[in-house]
């Protein structure tokens, strides 16, 4: 008769203890990648927003730059301003309302026909805020703006924006907050009432009062991005409105983003 032998294992409740400790790292992993995602989510919303601000402003700044270019022997007859400034406009339509601002930028340009002559023209550049279109996950409109872009050309004593080097209103970005234009003076004085198309303006100022742009851009971030209303020391979080000292205070977790650029006219009072 065969001795029994011994077999070495494990007990129950070796196998219990195993499992447990495989839970624990488990659920330290977890937490752990949990963390890092979040704090990677957070680092590219704000990244995102902000490259945002940076790569509107540029474009403002490019077109503003451009305000009042005109070739040397061009000779066309024209009354708009080269900037004109319309607070709480929201599009081409003036009956709209918005939350932002509204500029047009005219500037001349030349090129060549078919004779290789030189032709001259006018074109004129606008940007607008409206509400933006967007759903949010439940399927309602986002409480944001939207910034559009408008670029015309002068036909026949008139502005059209279906010539090939023109366009129709354009969606440039959603996630808006604010946006804002203060026409600068000789003086770097804020002008008040800002220049616009309009002959019934007593205040409207000759082109050679202009001499920079500045403009305030805020954007926020697409998803929340802060745990809670309040700082860490439990104070409520707020932001100062770009054009007054007025503090607003924020009920909602979204990041927001405020940009401030000046911009100098070059083109404007040369003459």
């Amino acid at each position: 008769m065969n001795k029994l032998k011994n077999h070495s294992g494990v007990t129950l409740i070796e196998i219990l203890i195993g499992i447990v400790i495989s839970i624990i790292i488990m659920g330290a992993m977890y937490a752990s990648y949990t963390a890092i995602n979040n704090s990677y989510s957070q680092v590219t919303d704000k990244a995102k927003a902000s490259q945002t601000g940076r790569n509107i402003m540029g474009m403002m700044m490019r077109d503003i730059r451009q305000a009042g270019f005109r070739v040397f022997e061009d000779n066309i007859l024209n009354d708009d301003e080269p900037i004109n400034v319309t607070p709480g406009r929201g599009g081409p339509d003036a009956t709209i309302v918005s939350d932002c601002d509204h500029i047009r930028i005219v500037y001349g340009d030349a090129s060549l026909d078919g004779n290789g002559d030189e032709e001259y023209t006018r074109y004129r550049v606008t940007y607008f805020c409206r509400a933006s279109e967007l759903l949010n996950p439940n399927g309602v409109v986002e409480n944001t703006n939207a910034i559009y872009k408008q670029k015309e050309e002068l036909e026949n004593g008139g502005w059209v924006s279906n010539t090939n080097n023109s366009y129709p209103e354009q969606l440039i970005t959603d996630y808006v907050d604010d946006l804002i234009f203060i026409v600068k003076d000789v003086n770097g004085e804020a002008i008040d009432p800002p220049p616009q198309n309009d002959a019934g303006n007593a205040n409207r100022l000759r082109v050679d009062d202009i001499r920079a742009v500045e403009i305030a851009l805020t954007t926020r971030s697409r998803k929340n991005f802060y745990k809670n209303t309040t700082t860490n020391d439990g104070e409520d979080r707020t932001v100062f409105d770009i054009d007054s000292d007025d503090e607003t205070i924020i009920g909602d977790l979204f990041l927001r983003e405020t940009v401030v650029l000046s911009v100098n006219t070059r083109n404007i009072g040369l003459e």
